[in-house]
């Protein structure tokens, strides 16, 4: 399981703030080198703490960004105690996590930070039907009998969803906020995205 991104996905801040206030604390899990903790500490949130699994990405951050909170987490386990947060952020996560039980280890953690009446915030890439795609969708198929799984010339393995399969794995929450939308990647393309809002029961 990882939480690394490589993809541009705009944050929703407005969103986020009419129902995480500034001063509750916040975790961007999957933080990369730390954009949206600077964001976010920008817009006047006092409290948020960035993780991801990328050891090189969290030391980009903290070049760039010394006063940030940024942790390393090496292994699939978010390093905090139950209920630690108010809000959580997962922005282009899940698809960096192909398999569905890792998904699910994913939003289970995240759940499991999260106070009861927190709220998670998810934005992700849904599946396309531009020939690029629909090739790389058939060939991962193949491969990994899973469609909307798919390689990367580097060796990466990703995977663009259903809708469907999105909202299935936040079932233990309630579904505050659904919207499809269109994010351009830092490779220049452009991807069916969604982005979603639950509350922890």
């Amino acid at each position: 399981m990882g939480a690394t991104r490589i993809f541009t996905t705009p944050f929703d801040l407005e969103l986020f703030k009419r129902h995480v206030p500034s001063d509750a604390p916040v975790l961007d899990f999957g933080c990369g080198y730390g954009r949206t903790v600077a964001e976010l500490r920008d817009a006047g949130y006092s409290s948020i703490i960035g993780a991801d699994i990328s050891l090189s990405l969290v030391e980009r951050g903290l070049r760039e960004h010394p006063d940030l909170d940024l942790r390393h987490m090496p292994d699939d386990c978010l390093p905090f105690d139950d209920e630690s947060f108010d809000g959580v952020l997962m922005l282009g996560v899940l698809t960096c996590i192909p398999a569905t039980s890792d998904q699910e280890q994913c939003i289970a953690e995240a759940c499991r930070v999260l106070r009861p009446g927190g709220y998670l915030y998810i934005n992700d890439f849904l599946l396309n039907n531009d020939r690029r795609n629909l090739d790389r969708y058939a060939e991962g198929q193949r491969k990994y009998k899973v469609y909307g799984m798919f390689d990367i010339e580097d060796g990466g393995t990703f995977r663009h969803h259903e809708m469907d399969h999105l909202t299935s794995l936040l079932s233990c929450m309630e579904l505050l906020h659904m919207e499809e939308t269109v994010f351009e990647t830092m490779q220049g393309h452009v991807s069916n995205g969604c982005r979603m809002l639950a509350r922890k029961k």
